[in-house]
């Protein structure tokens, strides 16, 4: 399932601390936050040059991470698509985050508005891992990801000039974030080489490893509902229910993440059940200073080793009336 990104519902505060170190913490970041760190981010990152080229982007590198598009075609040819790919490469250690990053963190931002002949990006997002920095659990990618992208043409038979501006969090102990600039131009016509078989390869196993309707593995959502735990006052809180039904090959550590605009969910714990092939999650739910839409949509991800399905389901009572 392709879907665009979604905003992160609390972000780290990036900043520089009296000893000139970066430090996060759990504050929105506010506008003047974002200038800031990317203006530091500036500072810290060593293009190697924007030049684009085809099958294989530049990379744009920074201290601790480098990124580049690739294509896994050598020209667009009279497709009405073209699959494409960002690449991201990181230092030991160092991650980035997913479309939805959890407690904290940041999401990729995309800017393709300087491309030509490209009318519509789609990113796929392979499922991601849990990780934990400064004491907030968040969602993302270590050492090395592919983003497949389908970058639909507007005009079928031309060339492409993709042009992103991408800006992107990398962390540590410390996070940053990065501003990139990356490009690479695809001619209309052209012989298919080793460079773009290899990239359509590596484009093809991260789209392998995003998660597939959840029905095509076997696995069916049974019920989701809000409760109240601890009473009506201050002292209560949201939990919403997720019960899974699998019909399929037996789970053996499966993970949910859930996500919606607007509403933060705390870690999805496994609950204890009778029934053989089922699930329940408890997931507490922390409300936006704005009202989200009555009703929303909810997607849910359910990562089992290297299986991953998705859900995308209407919750009634949600937000609490």
């Amino acid at each position: 399932m392709i879907l665009g990104a979604v905003n992160a519902n609390r972000n780290p505060f990036i900043y520089l601390n009296n000893m000139g170190k970066v430090m996060t913490s759990g504050e929105a970041v506010g506008a003047k936050t974002l200038a800031f760190a990317a203006a530091l981010a500036g500072t810290l990152a060593f293009p190697i040059g924007s030049r684009a080229r085809a099958e294989t982007g530049a990379w744009a590198e920074t201290t601790h991470a480098k990124v580049r598009l690739i294509s896994a075609v050598a020209a667009t040819g009279d497709a009405k698509t073209v699959r494409l790919g960002l690449e991201i490469a990181l230092a030991p250690g160092w991650k980035t985050y997913w479309r939805s990053p959890g407690e904290g963190g940041l999401p990729p931002k995309f800017d393709w508005s300087d491309s030509r002949n490209l009318a519509k990006p789609e990113v796929a997002w392979p499922a991601p891992k849990r990780f934990e920095i400064g004491g907030m659990e968040s969602y993302g990618y270590a050492d090395h990801v592919v983003l497949p992208i389908d970058a639909v043409l507007a005009e079928p038979g031309k060339p492409l000039a993709a042009r992103l501006s991408l800006q992107y969090a990398v962390c540590r102990e410390i996070c940053m974030l990065v501003e990139a600039r990356v490009a690479l131009d695809l001619p209309a016509r052209g012989d298919e080489t080793a460079q773009s078989s290899s990239n359509a390869a590596a484009i093809a196993r991260f789209q392998a490893e995003a998660p597939r309707p959840g029905a095509e593995l076997g696995w069916r959502i049974l019920g989701i509902k809000r409760h109240r735990i601890g009473g009506s006052g201050a002292e209560g809180r949201d939990v919403l229910v997720i019960d899974v039904a699998n019909s399929g090959a037996a789970f053996e550590a499966p993970d949910l993440l859930v996500e919606c605009p607007g509403i933060r969910f705390g870690k999805a714990m496994q609950k204890p059940v009778a029934e053989a092939g089922r699930l329940r999650f408890a997931a507490p739910v922390q409300w936006s200073e704005v009202p989200p839409p009555a009703n929303p949509e909810i997607v849910l991800t359910l990562i089992d080793g290297k299986r991953a399905g998705t859900f995308t389901v209407r919750v009634d009572g949600l937000p609490p009336r």
